[in-house]
């Protein structure tokens, strides 16, 4: 019975598989890629002429994501400031081709997670920064911040919000 126990940890201590290191908890994201948008966008140049992401950005739900700008919001400026921009240019083209830029996403959170930007903005009152970092000083929007359930847990317990499984893992709408 030893011999068959030591043969067994040893095996399961020495296996290809456990070479690689312990497991990844669930939850835990793998390394953001990074990947360049199709058309470059700079937050801090945005920014300094509209102050309120919401200008942009809309909090339709029941959508998770707080959604990209269309492509006709960003005209109602383009149309005169930088038309001749051969960014502006390609931009123009998706909208008169009634297609979506195809921006790519640098958040995400599971699909088994529930998370509402209008809750989270509209009512605890937080702006970008606590889960997107400095964004109105980026040129680049990169993954600065965790999307992990620890992240969200620590940031509950310092502004008092719930930390009940369902208040994120419930079937919301």
């Amino acid at each position: 019975m030893r011999i068959a126990l030591a043969l067994l940890v040893g095996s399961t201590l020495f296996s290809p598989a456990a070479s690689q290191g312990p497991a990844k908890p669930l939850g835990i994201e793998p390394p953001s890629e990074n990947k360049a948008q199709p058309i470059p966008f700079s937050h801090k140049l945005h920014t300094q002429f509209v102050k309120d992401c919401l200008f942009c950005h809309e909090l339709a739900e029941p959508r998770r994501s707080i959604g990209y700008p269309s492509e006709a919001k960003c005209m109602e400026c383009h149309t005169t400031i930088k038309s001749d921009s051969p960014v502006i240019k390609k931009l123009a083209e998706y909208q008169k081709g009634k297609k979506a830029v195809p921006w790519v996403r640098v958040y995400q959170v599971p699909d088994f997670v529930y998370f509402s930007h209008k809750v989270h903005v509209k009512k605890a009152k937080l702006g970008c920064e606590p889960c997107h970092g400095a964004v109105t000083e980026r040129d680049v929007i990169t993954k600065e911040k965790p999307t992990i359930m620890a992240a969200c847990i620590d940031c509950h317990k310092d502004r008092g919000a719930p930390v009940r499984c369902d208040t994120c893992h419930n079937s919301h709408p």
